[in-house]
């Protein structure tokens, strides 16, 4: 019997780090609430829900206030609105801890069934709980990563395609990732030359098209195709750096479709989905991780039949012990899902007015959310919205762009920002007033 296998009476170390990914989604689900766009989502909901339909023009901001915007995300928001009205932000964590256990639970399942190999699952399974820990944020995105493993294990049954369209619908009313998915099954079709499958990929495509939004779900990714310029302002639009602790597993990822390969485990045609893949996950920060996840089928076969052999393993007593222990212990290190004060300006609120402020991204989410100012906020994560607002901002805060004309032309008269901000000195020896201060937080006015 292989040694990665329980004799009847063992538990061996592959099936105890398999516990690993539930310890990190739980610390990392019941953490104070530190996402800027989950936020101003919530809002979204409520809006929608009052309204009685999806939002086509922008409510959020005084800076493109009317402007046509369409909600991509508009069920999750319906979702977080419902949830909020009811239980607050206390919902948040326990959203966060089963949509991630549908995930990890999902690639264990189908990298298991993939690769006939406890120890392969084992790698794979901790490699992508590594590579998540920063992607697992409360925003719609966080429902892509679930649905795209879903899609990738109904697609591998051809029994149950009948649920692609369900899939992608979802999906497309989610987030606008849902062209990943898309793509997933067209290059997939062309791997395994399963010509017969193309009308499933039809159906599930077009599927997409009937969501509220109906054929705005194309103006979507239109939009961020020539929004391209104004995302590389933001951190996670950026180039992934691979030799973060957080994103090494893709690296790594990399060299186990090399040693398939090297083993025979993977074909030449395995390239139709490994090389459109790697080039979504080296193309942005944000995309790695749904690029992982379109990797999944040929990292399992690069690891099928792995084995390994560290002992006889443990007793099932002493096994079962450490397991429910390894299930326990990260509750103990958990924190209650409120608002993280080190991220947002939560102390600064009492001493804002509401008129037109100068803020940055993070906090336009925020200030959506709390409804701080009537008119609505300078701006906040939508860069496919703001564009070149995006760039002049940053070149304000960064102090290489005179202040003075975009105050004047927005009718700023406030301003609120981290106290480490370069044009802050410059406001301020223009006669600006410091109104509060804290460690994080500068608020200043006339």
């Amino acid at each position: 019997m292989p040694a990665d296998q329980p004799s009847g009476n063992r538990v061996t170390l592959a099936h105890l780090i398999l516990l690993v990914p539930w310890v990190a989604l739980v610390i990392d689900s019941l953490a104070p609430v530190r996402d800027n766009s989950y936020l101003w989502h919530i809002t979204a909901g409520h809006l929608q829900r009052a309204a009685g339909s999806v939002i086509n023009s922008d409510p959020l901001s005084f800076t493109m206030a009317g402007e046509s915007w369409l909600t991509q995300s508009w069920l999750a928001e319906l979702f977080y609105s419902i949830a909020e009205e009811r239980f607050g932000l206390g919902f948040t964590g326990l959203m966060l801890l089963l949509a991630g256990l549908v995930f990890t639970v999902g690639v264990g399942v189908y990298v298991y069934d993939q690769s006939k190999s406890v120890p392969a699952t084992a790698i794979i399974a901790l490699l992508t709980a590594t590579l998540f820990i920063s992607f697992h944020v409360p925003r719609p995105v966080l429902f892509s990563y679930p649905l795209f493993v879903l899609l990738v294990m109904v697609w591998s049954r051809p029994a149950l395609r009948w649920a692609l369209p369900f899939l992608m619908w979802t999906w497309a009313s989610a987030h606008a990732s849902f062209a990943i998915g898309l793509v997933f099954l067209a290059v997939h079709v062309l791997w395994k030359r399963e010509w017969r499958a193309w009308p499933h990929l039809l159906v599930a495509g077009s599927a997409t098209l009937f969501t509220a939004h109906g054929l705005g779900v194309v103006t979507f990714l239109t939009d961020f195709a020539t929004a391209r310029p104004y995302l590389a302002y933001m951190s996670e639009w950026g180039t992934p750096n691979f030799l973060t602790p957080t994103l090494l597993p893709f690296l790594i990822g990399v060299v186990v479709l090399i040693f398939g390969s090297m083993k025979g485990r993977l074909r030449p045609d395995a390239l139709w989905l490994i090389v459109p893949f790697l080039l979504i996950g080296v193309s942005a920060s944000r995309s790695v991780a749904t690029a992982w996840i379109g990797l999944l089928p040929v990292l399992a076969l690069a690891l099928r039949g792995t084995s390994w052999r560290f002992g006889r393993g443990f007793p099932v007593p002493i096994g079962v012990a450490v397991a429910l222990l390894m299930l326990a212990l990260p509750f103990l290190f958990a924190e209650a899902s409120a608002i993280d004060e080190e991220v947002f300006p939560v102390a600064a609120m009492p001493h804002l007015v509401d008129v037109r402020t100068f803020h940055d991204d993070y906090a336009g989410g925020f200030l959506i959310y709390t409804e701080a100012f009537t008119e609505g906020v300078f701006l906040d994560d939508r860069a496919e919205l703001y564009r070149e607002r995006i760039r002049e901002f940053v070149e304000v805060r960064a102090d290489v762009t005179p202040w003075e004309e975009i105050f004047e032309r927005d009718g700023i008269e406030q301003v609120l920002l981290n106290t480490d901000e370069p044009v802050l000195r410059r406001i301020q020896d223009a006669g600006w007033l410091t109104i509060y201060e804290d460690e994080f937080f500068v608020l200043l006015r006339p």
